[in-house]
């Protein structure tokens, strides 16, 4: 609950603290998420790691960090499940999101606070005590309002911005829509005179289509005679051209059959010379066949003895290599031999050079440890040197930003006044989908209802099934429902109330899932088209935030400018003068220059004595393996070298191959196959390959012969027959062709009638469609008056929205309820302070907070949030105080800010940490900052105080020692 973190200077007291933040905001005292990895680590590849778990309204979460150097963070969000007797979390469940910003989203979510609120309201750190006290007013408001939870006001602000915006577009349509009604109602008469001129036209075209549709009902009456005799010179025309293709495949057909009898009569020619051929090439594919019996006999034999030549070349081929690998290791034995004379001398040296080393550095030890007070004395002197210069500098750089911002006024000031130029001109020009994104946040907003009422239908379901299937079981001896015994009749009721609700609920359920469902495609449709919203939204937009930037920059550069003549430029000559004087750190580092001989010297020593042990480990490990290796060669490695060398001379390996090598050469001899005289008789059957095919064709000619003669004889008659066919067919179609030209020469022209006909009718569509579209733009008149009506009815509804709508923009802004809730809260936190200051200063000092400021350029008041400090001496800017009296300032506003968001659990913190402050006071000042800590310990879960004082380090009923060793920082908690 309350503890004391303690440890010297540098021993990594802050660094838990940095380690914590790191965790939550991935923020830190370091400059880059790189230097968090140390030295070492980064040069390994190691990463740096923190994994921070903390409980929050009852839940305990786990939050882990990583950074590797160069390398993407990563972070993971966790909270426990399951628990053991201590209530320590067992298994975890996952919280994280697709990425590492969203992550970092969802656990600033949690907290309700971001780094710089957390560390306002709740880190004292190094350097940061006055964090919340120096920051300008404007900046002091926004934290006050995060930290407040007022800055939700700006979305309601946003929203009713959006929804004015939207309004104004949609009233400038509105109008729009007007103007061009009233210019379509201005062309009622000349749309009436044209009516009348094209229903004249009309008449006109239909009298001319009727006369020529006459005309073509006469001339298509005569082609109707004109098409059947057309019809008989084509079918003609087909029966010539059937019998012409007929003749053809006759005489084609007898062609054939001619020339396969001739080809018949030549092989029946050489009939004896086949015959002859084809008995030797039966006798010499007998001989061949013969011959390979016998091949593949002394194939198989061949192949058998295949395994046992393997097996004498495997045991030839092992002795040779154990012949090689023996002889190697005799060569490595003959240079074992010298080198164990060496090795031997480089042992004893190496002992000596040990001892001398060791005696070397213990000379050496007390020069080190009086190097490292000096130096460590050296680093706090620059340390604060540098914070003066740090300090310098930023005012510096303020005092320039200062008259920079006296130039940039005029031109701000033009610059605000062109955007509301251009905003007047753009908002004109908006409102064209505003229907669609009125009814895209409604479908949005009803799809979250119905999905948020799901889970709770579905549990009120599954209860009340439990229920009734233990009053079904009969298993319930009360009333679920009033408490009271139950009876039979009563259970009866209690089931069909159950099933009633029930049935309600299921009839709800299923509604809302087909309404998620109609609104999910709803919202995809909206969503597209909303998705078109024009570029002038984006520009008015931008033109907005550019006036809002002009504006706040103006009061800034006011604010700013105020303050710096007030506190600013006193507090840089004051620097000025200290940085001037820097005896005391020249001497410090003289002194520390002398020393660091002596450190540079041993470090030296120490690399050549870890050097030396590194030889002499190597140097009697080698010895040893050197005598192994003697030893198993004299006991072994010579007889096994001289065995195989006499194995390899007198080939006695393998006995039993060899042995069955000579039985197989024995059965080729008794098989007696003749390669030469197989390949023989093979060439001379195949000189003969083509004798059993012609003795073949033989056979074939002699049975085909007689039939295609008797054949080609009836194909001579046939194609006589056909060809005085064709010649009577020929002389019907001349006649038919004849009278078909004459008939042609005394029609008349159907086609160039046909057209006419077509033409004109295309003319009477043209001419219907005029009249009516004439008669539609003037009947559409009628629904514009009434349109006109509508729109001026919406118009004063509209306009009497976006009036309440800026009235609500206005309220909702920095300057309404923002404004009101932080002085509401003003008046707490500044009462809690002072109490605090009255408990640590015997109530010599007081603060006030003014929130307006009188304006010098006009007569107006400016919003602000302005601390006055006020002591016996009266009222004093912050700077002029002592570091102790602006110290116990700003832990009184800290501590008054913490109570306060404690109070109001608007940001849900319990954690106080106080890292600086105590060495600048006076010992009755740190007994009044202890009381003062005792005293608000119960409106805080956990408190921490970092400090390297002895006597607050006993103050306080638990203590985390931090010490610094040579492998990192380690902590011990008493």
């Amino acid at each position: 609950h309350l503890a004391c973190i303690s440890g010297a200077n540098g021993a990594g007291k802050s660094s838990i603290l940095d380690g914590l933040t790191w965790a939550l905001f991935g923020n830190s005292r370091s400059k880059s998420d790189d230097d968090l990895v140390n030295r070492i680590a980064a040069r390994e590849g190691n990463s740096a790691e923190v994994r921070f778990t903390f409980e929050l309204e009852g839940s305990i979460y786990r939050i882990t960090r990583r950074r590797r150097p160069r390398k993407r963070s990563m972070l993971e969000l966790q909270i426990g499940t399951d628990f053991d007797d201590k209530d320590t979390p067992t298994k975890w469940k996952t919280l994280s999101e697709s990425k590492m910003r969203e992550t970092q989203v969802a656990i600033e979510t949690l907290l309700r606070m971001n780094y710089d609120a957390f560390i306002n309201a709740s880190f004292l750190l190094q350097g940061k005590a006055d964090e919340f006290t120096t920051k300008s007013p404007n900046r002091r408001k926004e934290i006050l309002a995060d930290l407040l939870g007022v800055s939700e006001w700006d979305t309601y602000r946003e929203a009713a911005a959006s929804r004015r915006k939207d309004g104004e577009g949609k009233l400038a349509l509105l109008d729009a829509q007007t103007t061009e009604i009233d210019e379509e109602l201005g062309e009622e008469g000349d749309r009436e005179i044209k009516l009348a001129e094209v229903k004249e036209a009309s008449a006109r075209v239909a009298e001319r289509l009727a006369d020529k549709e006459a005309i073509l009902r006469q001339l298509r009456r005569a082609e109707t005679v004109l098409i059947q005799q057309d019809q008989l010179v084509n079918n003609l025309a087909n029966n010539v051209e059937r019998a012409n293709r007929t003749l053809t495949t006759l005489r084609q057909t007898r062609a054939q059959r001619h020339k396969e009898a001739e080809q018949h009569r030549t092989i029946l020619a050489e009939a004896a010379t086949i015959q002859t051929n084809f008995e030797n090439w039966q006798q010499l594919d007998s001989d061949v066949q013969a011959w390979q019996a016998k091949a593949n006999e002394h194939n198989q034999i061949v192949h058998a003895k295949r395994p046992f030549e393997l097996e004498i070349e495997r045991q030839r081929s092992q002795l040779q290599e154990q012949l090689k690998t023996l002889e190697a290791q005799a060569v490595r034995v003959d240079k074992a031999q010298t080198e164990k004379e060496t090795v031997s001398a480089t042992i004893t040296n190496s002992h000596q050079v040990m001892h001398d080393l060791a005696k070397q550095l213990t000379d050496l030890a007390a020069q080190e440890a009086a190097y490292q007070d000096a130096r460590a004395e050296w680093q706090r002197l620059d340390g604060e040197r540098k914070l003066q210069e740090q300090e310098t500098n930023q005012l510096q750089k303020q005092a320039d930003r200062i008259k920079k911002l006296e130039r940039e006024q005029t031109a701000v000031s033009q610059n605000a006044t062109t955007a509301e130029k251009n905003i007047a001109e753009l908002t004109l020009q908006l409102g064209s989908i505003h229907t669609q994104n009125e009814q895209l946040m409604a479908s949005r907003a009803d799809l979250d209802t119905f999905r948020a009422d799901q889970p709770r239908l579905r549990s009120e379901m599954d209860k009340l099934k439990a229920r009734l299937d233990q009053l079904a079981a009969g298993g319930e001896g009360s009333c679920p429902l009033c408490g009271q015994p139950l009876s039979e009749d009563h259970r009866e009721e209690v089931l069909a109330e159950l099933q009633s609700e029930g049935k309600e609920n299921g009839d709800r359920f299923r509604h809302n899932k087909q309404r998620i469902a109609e609104l999910e495609k709803s919202i995809v449709t909206l969503e597209t088209a909303v998705k078109q919203r024009p570029a002038l939204e984006k520009q008015e937009k931008a033109q907005r935030d550019r006036l809002s930037r002009a504006e706040a920059k103006l009061a800034e550069i006011e604010t700013a400018v105020t303050e710096w003549n007030g506190q600013g430029a006193v507090r840089l000559a004051e620097l000025t003068d200290q940085l001037a004087n820097s005896t005391a750190l020249d001497a410090q580092k003289q002194k520390m220059t002398e020393l660091e001989t002596a450190v540079t010297q041993k470090s030296t020593l120490e690399k050549e004595q870890q050097a030396a042990q590194r030889q002499l480990a190597q140097a009697e490990a080698r010895l040893t393996e050197i005598d192994k290796m003697l030893t198993d060669w004299e006991s072994t490695g010579q007889k096994s070298l001289q065995k195989v060398k006499g194995q390899l001379e007198t080939a006695v390996f393998a006995q039993d191959a060899q042995a069955e090598i000579a039985k197989l050469d024995e059965q080729l001899t008794q098989v007696g196959y003749d390669a030469t005289a197989h390949e023989d008789a093979r060439q001379q059957r195949s000189a003969l390959k083509d004798a059993q095919a012609r003795h073949q064709s033989l056979k074939q000619a002699e049975a085909a012969i007689q039939p295609l003669e008797t054949a080609v004889a009836d194909m001579d008659a046939q194609i006589n027959e056909q060809t005085d066919s064709l010649t009577s067919l020929q002389t019907q179609h001349k006649e038919a062709q004849a009278e078909l030209t004459k008939l042609k020469e005394d029609g008349g022209d159907v086609l160039g009638v046909e057209d006419e006909v077509f033409k004109l009718r295309e003319e009477q569509v043209t001419a219907n469609r005029k009249v009516g579209a004439a008669q539609q733009r003037l009947d559409v008149l009628g629904d514009l008056r009434q349109r006109k009506k509508k729109l001026a009815e919406d118009r004063a509804e509209l306009t009497q929205l976006i009036q309440r709508l800026k009235l609500l923009e206005k309220a909702c802004g920095r300057n309404g309820v923002q404004a009101l809730l932080i002085e509401h809260a003003l008046p707490d936190i500044e009462d809690r302070a002072n109490e605090l200051l009255e408990r640590l200063t015997g109530g010599d000092m007081r603060i006030h907070f003014d929130t307006q400021r009188k304006l010098k350029s006009r007569d107006a008041l400016a919003e602000t949030l302005d601390i006055r400090i006020v002591d016996s001496a009266g009222e004093r800017p912050y700077d002029n105080y002592s570091g102790g009296e602006q110290f116990r300032v700003n832990f009184a506003i800290r501590l008054a800010l913490s109570q306060v968001l404690a109070k109001r659990a608007g940001a849900r913190l319990q954690t106080l940490v106080i890292d600086e402050g105590f060495g600048s006071q006076d010992p009755n000042g740190r007994q009044r900052l202890v009381e003062a800590i005792n005293t608000i310990q119960g409106d805080f879960a956990r408190i921490l105080i970092i400090t390297h004082i002895d006597e607050l380090r006993d103050a306080f009923p638990h203590r985390i020692d931090v010490e610094k060793t040579a492998v990192g920082s380690q902590i011990l908690v008493t």
